[in-house]
């Protein structure tokens, strides 16, 4: 994402990214966005890293304060991770089912469509519950769209995978409507760019195991895991600049 007022930070003795989050008016998951190698349980002194601080920060000769409570910071990334990589994960799973044809196509499907859920749950305590079902409608008819869509493809049904795919996309479309109008830190167009990247890889990754290169198969899998980790970092970030009060 792009930054008017990046700047350099040395990591010094003692620093942690909740600190310097909280300092730079800004969040963890922000920071490890600017970031992607950094190791934020293992911060090398004297290492260098980028830092995009928030709207509200202005240059301070202090150092930067200790932040008093990381504890519920670290259980959202954490909790907001595993969700997004198990909706990666039972996809793929789903995908080699639909492709090989295996008899557990019936039960992994199920599974994967308990992760729509378990995404809502976590914006449910933030958001109505009329927010978290939307949520959830928008990313069963996501998952739903993309079985489909496998099968279709694996079928050679061309007509019918066209269209699938177009229904995919306005899907995502809805998703970034609904996300921009609960949250100011999720603008629409980040939000749009995001779920259509996912798409994007995730087609690739459908074509590669469709046409039996496993290899290519796996590399486009990983694209996918690396992406829905930064989407996952960005629905966080917002949730901690919206409800900063929730995280002190």
């Amino acid at each position: 994402m792009y930054c008017a007022n990046q700047l350099s930070y040395v990591i010094r003795e003692g620093d942690n990214l909740y600190q310097l989050a909280r300092y730079y008016q800004t969040t963890v998951p922000s920071i490890l966005s600017q970031n992607p190698n950094l190791d934020p349980y293992n911060l090398q002194i004297g290492a260098s890293i980028v830092i995009c601080p928030g709207e509200n920060f202005a240059m301070h000769p202090t150092n930067p304060p200790t932040c008093p409570n990381p504890t519920q910071q670290i259980a959202l990334i954490n909790h907001m991770r595993l969700v997004w990589l198990q909706h990666v994960y039972w996809t793929r799973m789903l995908l080699i089912s639909i492709a090989d044809r295996l008899r557990d196509q019936s039960a992994v499907t199920n599974r994967l469509l308990q992760n729509p859920n378990d995404i809502a749950d976590i914006f449910s305590n933030y958001y109505s519950a009329d927010v978290a079902k939307l949520i959830a409608q928008l990313l069963t008819e996501h998952l739903q769209i993309g079985a489909a869509l496998i099968t279709a493809l694996r079928d050679g049904k061309t007509t019918e995978a066209n269209n699938l795919n177009r229904q995919w996309y306005l899907n995502a479309d809805k998703m970034a409507d609904a996300f921009a109008s609960i949250n100011p830190y999720y603008l629409r167009e980040d939000v749009r760019k995001m779920l259509y990247d996912h798409l994007k890889l995730t087609t690739q990754e459908v074509a590669m195991r469709l046409a039996g290169n496993y290899t290519a198969d796996i590399e486009a899998f990983h694209k996918v895991e690396q992406e829905v980790l930064s989407m996952a970092d960005y629905f966080t970030s917002g949730l901690m600049r919206q409800f900063p009060q929730k995280f002190n």
